[in-house]
């Protein structure tokens, strides 16, 4: 009966994952739209339809970092919450993860081992 809970553990991270990929597809178009209307803009710059879209494309650009702006508080927020009661507790696990990334795993000396 334990496999369920992996079988839906690696549907939850492939969706996540093609998620993720589609947004950041989405993000580079538009960001590269931009660019592009930018270099048209600045050969030509009373076409008002160029303006249009560019504002519209920036608009759509803009929605999209404020949603991941919004995740990112969102997971703040509950990491927070989690360790509100608890602040030494929270405190020494962020100490003990900084410690540890500034760590030294191993040292290789001349012979490369």
């Amino acid at each position: 009966m334990g496999y369920h809970k992996s079988i839906y553990k690696g549907l939850t991270i492939a969706y996540m994952a093609q998620r993720n990929k589609v947004k950041r597809k989405q993000q580079t178009a538009l960001q590269d739209k931009l660019k592009n209307l930018e270099i048209i803009l600045q050969r030509e710059p009373q076409n008002n339809k160029i303006k249009g879209e560019r504002t519209l494309v920036r608009h759509k650009l803009n929605l999209l970092m404020q949603e991941e702006w919004v995740q990112n508080i969102r997971l703040v927020r509950q990491n927070y919450f989690e360790y509100a009661n608890k602040p030494g507790r929270w405190l020494s696990h962020k100490l003990k993860k900084e410690k540890e990334r500034r760590s030294i795993q191993h040292l290789i000396d001349e012979s490369g081992t």
